[in-house]
């Protein structure tokens, strides 16, 4: 089963496990959250990996973009 495995293929699954990690590791650091929102998007990139991790990343990046704007209008 593993046997097809090549040093390419390696790669690209520590590079994804990497990825899952740092996303779980910034839903938790997230304050603004609460911890059923946390919990749902730990569920997501766990059980749905590639998917979970590149709608976490779009969700985090707006949210970022969003802030900016907030200050940028209150200032």
């Amino acid at each position: 089963m593993f046997g097809a495995l090549t040093g390419v293929h390696v790669l690209v699954l520590i590079a994804f496990l990497a990825l899952d990690v740092v996303a779980l590791v910034q839903v938790w650091r997230d304050r603004r959250r609460s911890d059923a929102i946390k919990i749902l998007w730990t569920v997501v990139i766990l059980f749905v990996p590639v998917v979970g991790v590149l709608g976490w990343a779009v969700n985090w990046l707006l949210g970022k973009a969003a802030d900016r704007l907030n200050r940028g209008s209150s200032a």
